[in-house]
């Protein structure tokens, strides 16, 4: 069928009037080794995972340069007489497994084929999982449409090196049978900033980060309310070297500013936990202890501030 101007799949499948998933495009790539061609047939919904490509070809690939002097009519590359010059392979995704009336190219420029059923048309086909995971794809353990896409935050790396690097080097050891090997080296990173950031992501609220008590920079933020106030700067210096003494992560604020300036910077430290001592609370005789999710209100006793603070970190850091 005279498919003019029509080069990719969504152009396609609007001009004939069909859904995607009833188009086969073709992926074309190069192997690195040898430049020799790839030619990848996956449903027309679908992207190719190129880790599972060159997991299963054993070595990387590069997008193909594709030339007059290849054979290939690119944008209307198709199963049925496909005519590549020099050295490739032919591959099929199995989503085309079982499947018919399919659009495809015809290897003739400006011309589709309607009606493939890749069974029938074509022989000795093959069929490998080469696609990209979708929504509602097919878990491979319990068949059913079960797998769902999230979005995710990369905080860690790892590149299997081979041998390159030390075959390059001449770094050999002796096996156990006495026999001289080149390791197989890797390599992996730990991206603390990007950790950071994901916990900031998931765990928040509109005035700033909560930080979980396993990872946060301090585990009790000691706001002294008025410190220059006799009976408060005391009281609260006096809880800073307690805290510190029993081995807790304290920070402490005590600039004469403002009581809201002082909460505001607070939550937007996000350490888990807040101890509040000001001319008020002194008075009552408590401190006032808040948590920096806002599930946690209580008045302290300031003879067992230590001892129930020490309780609260380690209760939440078991959590």
């Amino acid at each position: 069928m005279n498919t003019p101007d029509c080069h990719t799949i969504e152009e396609v499948c609007n001009f004939l009037k069909a859904p995607k998933e009833k188009s086969l495009k073709a992926v074309i790539y190069q192997k690195n080794a040898d430049d020799s061609f790839v030619v990848l047939f996956i449903r027309g919904d679908l992207d190719v995972n190129e880790t599972k490509l060159t997991n299963y070809l054993g070595g990387d690939i590069h997008p193909a340069v594709i030339d007059e002097n290849c054979g290939l009519q690119a944008g209307f590359i198709g199963p049925v007489n496909l005519t590549v010059n020099g050295e490739h392979v032919v591959l099929f995704d199995e989503s085309l497994k079982n499947t018919n009336n399919l659009v495809c190219g015809a290897n003739k420029l400006d011309y589709h084929l309607t009606g493939l059923d890749l069974e029938r048309d074509c022989q000795n086909i093959e069929y490998h999982d080469f696609a990209k995971a979708i929504d509602g794809g097919i878990c491979p353990e319990c068949k059913e449409r079960a797998l769902t896409i999230s979005r995710g935050i990369e905080v860690g790396n790892i590149f299997q090196l081979g041998t390159k690097y030390s075959k390059s080097m001449g770094m050999t050891f002796l096996d156990k049978d006495g026999k001289e090997q080149t390791p197989i080296m890797g390599c992996y990173g730990i991206g603390v900033g990007r950790l950071a950031a994901s916990v900031c992501e998931s765990s928040h609220d509109d005035f700033g980060p909560i930080w979980p008590m396993a990872i946060a920079p301090w585990q009790v933020h000691l706001c002294a309310v008025r410190s220059d106030d006799e009976k408060v700067r005391a009281a609260a210096d006096k809880l800073y070297d307690d805290l510190q003494a029993a081995g807790v992560e304290v920070i402490y604020d005590d600039r004469n500013v403002r009581a809201g300036v002082m909460f505001s910077d607070a939550d937007l430290l996000g350490v888990p936990l807040r101890v509040i001592v000001s001319p008020r609370n002194l008075d009552e005789g408590i401190y006032e202890l808040k948590s920096r999710d806002k599930t946690l209100e209580e008045k302290l006793d300031p003879q067992t501030a230590v001892t129930r603070l020490k309780e609260l970190i380690s209760s939440m850091i078991a959590k």
